[in-house]
Parts: structure tokens; sequence; C-alpha cells
């Protein structure tokens, strides 16, 4: 009996000790998912966390777009506001010359009215005086024109005056110069084809001179008897 007893007892404390481990091991498995579960909520929360971080950029970035494209934008606008405020200022420096030129032409019109008025005054004889007047400016202005041209082109040809009016054509320009405005019997013209040589108001008085002497007579006008020197300058008679 004591020897069942016994066998009962061993029995049962191997029973208690096999229980004993498969509760430990199962408590183990346990503790194990709990972790396993831990990591994979921790995964979860990171796994969230990092799907509202790329949201967020996602959502800045797109906003950066935005940004850049109102700047954009306003650059754009910002540009085209410069090119009308050139234009403005264009538009209005034209307008101010326009009225500068207005004012001019409106002083000259004044000026003119006043002019015919004072001559509406005049007897014929003063008249006739004025125009004369005016006759003799513009053949001093010829002579000046004859001078420089001569001297331009003995400049082209080793300091020598040339030898008539026709050769410095280039330099005069139009054949109407050579034509004193007093002279009735001439008939100025505008192309030198046309010119008459003998036409010419003028007298060339050094031809192929040069101006070694200065006060020499270069050219001058047989109704006025105004001269024009060696040197380009006029005199008046």
């Amino acid at each position: 009996m004591k020897i069942l007893l016994g066998g009962l007892l061993v029995l049962s404390l191997a029973l208690n000790i096999f229980l004993w481990n498969r509760l430990s091991n199962q408590s183990n498995q346990l503790k194990s998912a709990q972790a396993g579960a831990s990591e994979i909520d921790e995964l979860r929360r990171q796994n969230q966390e990092l799907q509202i971080n790329r949201t967020s950029a996602a959502d800045s970035a797109s906003a950066d777009a935005r940004d850049l494209a109102r700047l954009r934008n306003e650059v754009s606008q910002l540009r085209k506001q410069a090119a009308e405020a050139a234009t403005l200022r264009a538009q209005a420096a034209e307008a101010a010359r326009l009225r500068a030129q207005l004012a001019t032409a409106t002083q000259d019109l004044a000026r003119a009215e006043s002019a015919l008025a004072d001559a509406a005054k005049l007897s014929p004889e003063q008249m006739q005086q004025l125009k004369g007047e005016a006759q003799s400016v513009r053949c001093v202005s010829n002579l000046k024109q004859i001078g420089l041209a001569a001297r331009l082109w003995a400049n082209d040809h080793n300091d020598v005056f040339p030898p008539d009016f026709i050769s410095m054509k280039d330099e005069l320009g139009s054949p109407r110069i050579l034509f004193c405005p007093a002279d009735a019997a001439a008939i100025p013209v505008a192309e030198w084809s046309q010119l008459n040589p003998s036409a010419i108001s003028y007298r060339f008085l050094n031809p192929n001179g040069n101006e070694s002497d200065p006060t020499k007579l270069l050219t001058m006008c047989p109704i006025h008897g105004h001269v024009c020197l060696s040197d380009g300058s006029v005199q008046r008679r």
C-alpha cells in the first residue's frame, strides 16, 4: 500500500512538473506573441506617421508649386506693367516734343503774321528795299557755300582750287547756288546736266589757285559786288 501511495505521489509530482513546464512555455509564447503584436502596432503607427508625412510633404510641395506659379504670374504682370509704363513714358515724351513743336510753330506763325502786318504798312519803295536786302543776304550765303566747296575740293587735290565752278559740283550739291537771287536774267536749274556755264551769275577769279594769299579774290557777285576771298571769308560791298 505504501509502495502504491509512493508511486502515485511521484506520478503526481511528475505530472505537476509537466504541466508547470507546459504552462511556462505557453506563458513565454504568449509574451512573445504580445511582444510581436506590440511590434506590429509600432510598425503600423510608424507606417501611419510615414503616410501622414508623405501626405504633408505632397501638400507642401503642392503649396510650393502654387506659390511658385503665383509668383511667376506676378512677375509676368509686373513685366507687362513695366513695358506699358515705358510705352506711356515714350508717348508722353513724344507728346511733349509735339507740344514744343506746336508752341514753336505758333510763335513762328505769330512772327510771320506780325511781319505781314508790318509789310502791309510799308510803301512800295520800302518793300523793294526789303526784297533787295533779302536777296543780298542770300547772295552772301551762296558765296560762303562756294568758298567752302572750293576749299573742300582743294583739300582733295593737293591744296589747289578747281579750274571752274562745275568741277566742284560734288562739293556744291545743287547748281542753284551758282545763281544770285537778284539776277533777273538768270534761270536757276536743279540739275547739273541742265546748267549752261555762261548763265552762272558769279565769277570765278582764282582758278587752279591756292590759299597762299588768303586775301586774293576767289569769286564775286557782279550784281551786288560781294566777294569771297581765298580763305573762304565773304565781304559785303
